[in-house]
């Protein structure tokens, strides 16, 4: 029988990320990215996790062309989630870029 070591699930490693995504609540609609650490594997796990609130960088509240560095939605506010984009930690936020 084949051991997680020998078909190379043993070397792989969980890489932490960025994820842009549209969050969709009664009072408005939120763009921005939210940070899925190494310690867990999807957006989903971020969203269902025991932490009431959702950390969001670089946020559009609405349209808006004002971004807010950063924004923590109550999570039981939250009616819809999108996935933008995905990207690897190391990828710098906008915000950041020069």
């Amino acid at each position: 029988m084949a051991t997680p070591e020998r078909v190379g699930l043993a070397s792989y490693t969980a890489r932490a990320k960025w994820v842009r995504v549209r969050i969709e609540t009664d009072d408005g609609v939120y763009v921005g990215q939210v940070f899925v650490p190494e310690t867990k594997k999807r957006l989903s796990d971020v969203l269902c996790d025991d932490r009431p609130f959702l950390n969001m960088t670089e946020v559009s509240i609405n349209d808006s062309q004002i971004i807010e560095p950063f924004v923590a939605l109550n999570k039981r506010y939250v009616k819809a989630v999108r996935v933008l984009q995905e990207g690897s930690a190391d990828i710098v936020p906008m915000h950041h870029r020069n």
